[in-house]
């Protein structure tokens, strides 16, 4: 199975629509706009989608995790960061066989995951992929009309 799991912060502050929607609206927003659109690429690619967020200002004691609109949503526990995280879903991952991609900006990151023998596409590229799934998805939705 192929995964992507997303660096949800890196990516909202990388992304210049994202970036717009935080200061304009709220961070909640651009979170939910993020994994509606990875959601997106999910549906084209076939990936199984995971994003990861810090739970900032929480004091949960455990991890929590929803799936939205097909894409696992991982918020770490307090005292946790979505690096942490990331490293144990992709070690995990690549335990199983899976094939790994995890979309990240942050260098330190990116060296961990490829040290796993994970695939690393950047915060940019993340949001090329994401246009191109979401033309397609256009394109077919417009050759049933």
């Amino acid at each position: 199975m192929e995964r992507l799991i997303v660096d949800g912060y890196n990516v909202i502050h990388a992304w210049p629509s994202l970036k717009r929607l935080l200061s304009e609206a709220s961070l909640e927003a651009a979170r939910d706009k993020l994994v509606e659109r990875v959601g997106v690429l999910g549906m084209i690619t076939g990936e199984s989608v995971t994003v990861v967020f810090d739970a900032h200002h929480s004091n949960a004691m455990a991890n929590s995790e929803e799936t939205v609109e097909g894409v696992r949503v991982v918020f770490t526990r307090r005292g946790h960061s979505a690096d942490h995280a990331i490293e144990r879903l992709a070690y995990a991952a690549s335990n199983t066989g899976d094939i790994i991609t995890v979309a990240t900006s942050d260098r330190f990151q990116r060296d961990l995951v490829r040290g796993m023998g994970g695939a690393v596409i950047s915060a940019l590229e993340l949001e090329r992929r994401v246009i191109e799934a979401e033309n397609e998805m256009t394109r077919r939705v417009n050759r049933y009309r």
